[in-house]
């Protein structure tokens, strides 16, 4: 059967075919028990974007001690192009102009810079706002940037292991945290549950519990490592607008819910090839001990050899969403690559098109056509830019 013939007939179920991708690339959109179910045939035809030179980077700025960073733990562009940086080492919140201009320290409600503990994320919150996440507090905090409104909330009770997740219209913000009970002998299946929280910090709900990696003991006292598999998937979540987006990476596929409502589509595409080599293996073991003192690298050499090994990659380890509702899949990283792809979803589910950078740049802020990274010199300095995409 060919290409146009198999296509015919999987339309002939399909509430929709795509129109309008590129040749090569087939999308299949069908309905099950209310819930959308979005399918790329294939990836062959999918566009790649390229980035530029940089639009922004702070390397540049003219106030090069306030534009300079040991350690960066969230980030936020807003609409105007604006960036909220907050220093991890500092734990302060300092504001920059879209030509990476120091703006200035943002301050607290009694005029002196505002500290925190561990901020972990930052939203936007209003026309010039941000909501700022302390993990290590547990407390969300809204403060608009002229410094004319501060508002702090403790979450009730997320549980030490929370981690954000997302922040939705109306202010409600989603933190998940890891439920386990580590065996005492081979590995059991733990879960994440991703909790929603009101502006007031009172729990709202328990949007939903997912699996994510197996967990097992490796090793013994005081040497034992709590860990996973070798290439074990785990748990990835975004949430924004009034959507939580979820893949356990288990599969290539994503589920969109409804915080309140559930279920409301599952996206899927084709993966590739999987299987763990031995280069993966030998890769992975050596990227653990690389910089260790030889002791450490022997103790660390038995855990690793005693790491059972899973025979298929997950099919992604990251999931960002953007300010345009288009959903970013990173592709999991083989050990030895040197390039990191990620796959572009419309709002709906189709795929657009896929960005590489590479291995080490971490992604901190998306936009509707930007993406803000930290990328290391060759001094191990974090290095903040803005690039545009075609």
């Amino acid at each position: 059967m060919n290409d146009l013939a198999r296509l015919a007939i999987l339309c002939l179920t399909a509430v929709s075919c795509s129109a309008g991708l590129p040749k090569g690339l087939d999308v299949v959109t069908t309905d099950s028990a209310g819930v959308t179910i979005v399918s790329a045939e294939s990836l062959d035809g999918l566009p790649v974007r390229s980035l530029g030179t940089p639009l922004v980077d702070l390397a540049f700025s003219q106030d090069s001690a306030n534009a300079s960073f040991s350690r960066v733990s969230a980030v936020l562009r807003l609409a105007d192009g604006r960036l909220v940086i907050a220093d991890g080492a500092a734990r302060r919140l300092k504001l920059f102009g879209p030509d990476a201009t120091y703006l200035q320290t943002l301050t607290g409600p009694d005029g002196a810079p505002a500290e925190f503990s561990a901020i972990t994320a930052i939203w936007p919150a209003g026309s010039n706002g941000i909501a700022v996440l302390d993990q290590r507090k547990q407390r969300v905090t809204t403060l608009s940037l002229d410094g004319g409104q501060w508002q702090s909330s403790d979450l009730e009770a997320p549980g030490p292991s929370a981690r954000p997740v997302g922040r939705l219209d109306g202010g409600a913000v989603l933190v998940r945290h890891l439920i386990i009970d580590v065996p005492e002998t081979g590995f059991e299946l733990a879960h994440v549950a991703i909790s929603r929280f009101g502006t007031d910090g009172e729990l709202v709900d328990t949007v939903g519990i997912w699996p994510t990696a197996r967990m097992g003991r490796l090793g013994e006292p005081p040497l034992q490592l709590v860990t996973g598999p070798m290439f074990e998937p785990r748990l990835t979540a975004a949430a924004t607008g009034e959507r939580l987006v979820v893949s356990d990476c288990r599969l290539a596929e994503y589920q969109v819910i409804r915080p309140g409502e559930g279920l409301t589509h599952l996206v899927r595409w084709p993966a590739g090839d999987l299987r763990v080599s031995e280069d993966d293996v030998v890769s992975y073991r050596a990227a653990r001990l690389d910089g260790l003192p030889p002791e450490q690298q022997r103790q660390r050499r038995r855990l690793l050899d005693a790491m059972p090994v899973n025979p298929m990659l997950p099919a992604c380890n990251q999931l960002r969403i953007d300010a345009e509702g288009r959903v970013w899949i990173r592709s999991f990283v083989r050990p030895a690559a040197v390039q990191q792809e990620w796959l572009v979803f419309d709002p709906a589910g189709r795929p657009l098109f896929s960005v590489e950078f590479p291995v080490a740049t971490r992604i901190m802020d998306l936009g509707a056509r930007h993406v803000t990274v930290i990328e290391t010199d060759s001094l191990n300095v974090p290095r903040i830019r803005v690039y545009g995409f075609e």
